[in-house]
């Protein structure tokens, strides 16, 4: 199964080409901005990334609920295997 995870923006490798870094859970990843428009990304800005593509802007409360979510999703599955 895949879904995306958010991650915040956290510097621009390329801003004209809307390559930039995000943080993802406490690694740092090169993600490509270009389906968001310009001026809902920018440094501190929470998205949502698949596949390496911000696919959506998100709120710092959406960010956050989706972080618990996986957190509890992934705690979950680790239960499971015991």
């Amino acid at each position: 199964m895949c879904f995306g995870r958010p991650g915040l923006i956290v510097a621009w490798i390329d801003a004209d080409q809307q390559v930039g870094q995000v943080e993802v859970s406490g690694s740092t990843r090169t993600i490509h901005c270009g389906l968001l428009e310009a001026e809902e990304v920018q440094i501190g800005t929470w998205v949502l990334i698949h596949a390496d593509l911000a696919i959506r802007a998100l709120t710092a409360a959406e960010a956050s609920q989706l972080l618990h979510c996986i957190e509890a999703l992934e705690h979950q599955c680790k239960e499971g295997q015991t």
